[in-house]
């Protein structure tokens, strides 16, 4: 069975509008978490959004709110909620790299199937996985989801009077 790079996924227009939506529920979740770095900081939201994006990988920016959250004095906040649910979309966010990072290739025999390729995984299980738009989509509905919960456990909408 042969496979060959992807170039785009004109052949698959259902797959690649799961994985536009999932680009922009990935920078909705980013926002959420920037307004959580505000709210359990103290920081008005202009400057949580200037000093969030010059921290320079996803996973120290979710260390930092992490740490921040361990010596918060939440107030009316539920900690644990917020704490769980910055978790929530951090544990999603390997399965997004898997498919940025991963090489994107189409099957010789099955040229409807798209599958990408891990080369960061040992050879055998889990180097090559199929991607189907219904699994995109239930990734992104998942963000959508925590992010969601993470805005109304922060109270977002009153994080805008600090603008």
């Amino acid at each position: 069975m042969g496979y060959n790079d992807l170039t785009n996924l004109d052949r698959d227009p259902k797959l690649a509008n799961a994985l536009g939506n999932m680009v922009v529920a990935w920078a909705y979740a980013e926002s959420s978490l920037c307004c959580t770095m505000a709210r359990v900081s103290g920081m008005n939201i202009n400057m949580a959004l200037m000093g969030f994006y010059r921290i320079p990988t996803f996973e120290a920016r979710r260390k930092f709110i992490q740490a921040l959250i361990l010596e918060w004095k939440p107030g009316k906040f539920d900690k644990t909620a917020i704490a769980k649910e910055v978790d929530s979309i951090s544990d999603l966010s390997s399965t997004r790299n898997d498919w940025i990072h991963g090489v994107w290739c189409f099957n010789e025999t099955k040229p409807d199937e798209s599958v990408i390729f891990d080369f960061r995984r040992p050879d055998g299980k889990g180097r090559r996985k199929e991607v189907k738009a219904p699994d995109v989509q239930n990734h992104v509905n998942a963000v959508i989801s925590h992010s969601k919960t993470l805005n109304r456990l922060i109270d977002r909408a009153d994080l805008r009077g600090d603008e």
